[in-house]
């Protein structure tokens, strides 16, 4: 008797054998349609996502319009016939040698496993950007629930599987499915095609393992988070310490800090002007409830190993109660975060942050240097600023998928330009983002033919395709 999740993957196969051949405005219609569906269902999924994860009501109201929207987002990407990378060589017989005729596209790979976050039981799980942007390039998906979410993951794959039948799309499109087992069989399927991950590097690591294991690997998206370290200069502090500490704090307590671009370091010549404003600002900062028990258990047994790092020392910490997460900022010289690194760099999922105290550009640059892939990182400094160092920019260019100016990480855009991702460990793979339209573009590979009859072609590929008014036809758009 075939198992739960080999039923799941079966059917959607066969599903994507007619999806497929689906026109970009069917699956426009798909993804309006779903989009649609989640926000008419927003207060029947709230209250449940409330009582699951102990996030606020407006936070998740607001995470269904943001989940609805990256739907919306992909309908309008798919409108756009750039993504399918069309690509056209003449024959040339005139060329040494003889050019024949080639015409590529970018075609979907299949079936889909998508694996969703704890933290963001809409915008990033079931129905998140993974999501959405696998059906908008074509593919069929095979869902594995979040367990800290369960009930309300169940709740938006049905109502997305009814979506999808409003449209006319085949049986088997869309799944969910459930357990730790389930998820490890789905990675190792031999007609899955590709994995979605967002979660922890740990999680995340042990699929790509599994993935890497198989006889045929395929590819694994993974963003399994980052330290985003943030740097500030001597100027930027002189003109507005009080400014930049409550930045750091406001970022560092968004969603109980609990988002994977939460910058966990703040790192400045001659910190002590910051960490005195923190040190009023965390005291005075109120408890944060944590998505559940385990989750805060975690944050706090890293909070007070970090505590023990030879050099840390406390800023300051917020009252709490056994319930409620201490909102906390640590600081450490350069020298003792550098000479104690492997304990002193650690991701602390929740309201936990550290102040590195350094000396000079030569010990700032050395501190950039130690971290390694991370989703974002940024620069608080002022117009024409002489204390900014000249070799800070590169470096955090070869580490960062984002680079953030006066401003912090956390509220990320769903949009055109955005690239969320990076080296590792902030993702497996950097050349692509997970978040905006681009994400899509995961899903894709390109397919030449060559010397192929103008009716044998791919609709998109044929002389007379609309689609060609985007393509590079001799080196030329």
């Amino acid at each position: 008797m075939a198992s739960t999740t080999d039923k799941a993957v079966s059917e959607a196969l066969a599903a994507w054998n007619n999806y497929r051949n689906w026109t970009p405005l069917q699956i426009i219609d798909l993804l309006n349609a779903i989009a649609d569906a989640l926000d008419k269902a927003k207060d029947d999924l709230v209250p449940v996502a409330m009582s699951e994860t102990h996030l606020p009501q407006a936070r998740l109201e607001g995470e269904v319009g943001r989940a609805s929207g990256q739907f919306r987002l992909m309908a309008q990407a798919v409108a756009d016939p750039t993504y399918l990378d069309i690509v056209i060589d003449k024959e040339n017989s005139t060329l040494t040698p003889p050019r024949p005729e080639l015409r590529s596209i970018a075609m979907p790979l299949g079936v889909v496993g998508i694996f969703g976050a704890s933290n963001f039981p809409f915008a990033f799980g079931v129905a998140g950007g993974d999501t959405a942007s696998a059906l908008a390039a074509g593919c069929a998906v095979v869902i594995k629930i979040n367990p800290g979410h369960p009930i309300v993951s169940s709740m938006v794959g049905e109502l997305m599987v009814q979506a999808a039948k409003s449209v006319g799309a085949p049986d088997g499109l869309i799944s969910v499915i459930s357990g730790l087992e389930a998820g490890m069989e789905l990675v190792k399927h031999k007609d899955l095609r590709a994995v979605a991950f967002t979660g922890s590097t740990h999680g995340g690591r042990a699929l790509f393992d599994a993935i890497n294991a198989r006889e045929i690997p395929i590819p694994f998206y993974g963003e399994l988070g980052g330290l985003n370290p943030m740097f500030v200069t001597e100027n930027a502090i002189t003109a507005r310490a009080k400014a930049i500490a409550e930045g750091f704090l406001g970022s560092i307590t968004l969603g109980a800090g609990q988002f994977c671009t939460k910058p966990g370091f703040l790192i400045a010549i001659g910190a002590n002007a910051i960490n005195k404003e923190l040190a009023q600002l965390v005291a005075a900062a109120s408890p944060q409830r944590m998505l559940n028990e385990r989750t805060q258990s975690l944050h706090d047994s890293i909070r007070e190993e970090m505590l023990t790092v030879q050099g840390m020392t406390l800023v300051a910490q917020s009252n709490s109660d056994s319930s409620d997460a201490s909102v906390t900022v640590m600081t450490i010289s350069a020298g003792d975060f550098l000479k104690n690194k492997e304990g002193a760099m650690r991701e602390v999922f929740g309201p936990t942050a550290v102040v590195i105290d350094c000396d000079s550009q030569e010990e700032l640059l050395n501190i950039a240097r130690s971290f390694s892939g991370t989703l974002a990182s940024g620069i608080h400094a002022q117009t024409n600023d002489s204390t900014l160092p000249g070799d800070l920019l590169p470096i955090l260019e070869d580490i960062s998928g984002r680079i953030v100016w006066n401003q912090w990480p956390t509220g990320l855009a769903v949009t055109w330009a955005m690239h969320h991702g990076g080296p590792y460990p902030a993702s497996t793979n950097p050349l692509f983002t997970s978040v905006g339209a681009r994400a899509l573009l995961r899903f894709r590979r390109p397919i030449a033919y060559q010397n192929f009859p103008t009716d044998s072609l791919p609709t998109a590929l044929r002389d007379n395709s609309e689609a060609l008014k985007s393509a590079r036809i001799d080196g030329k758009r």
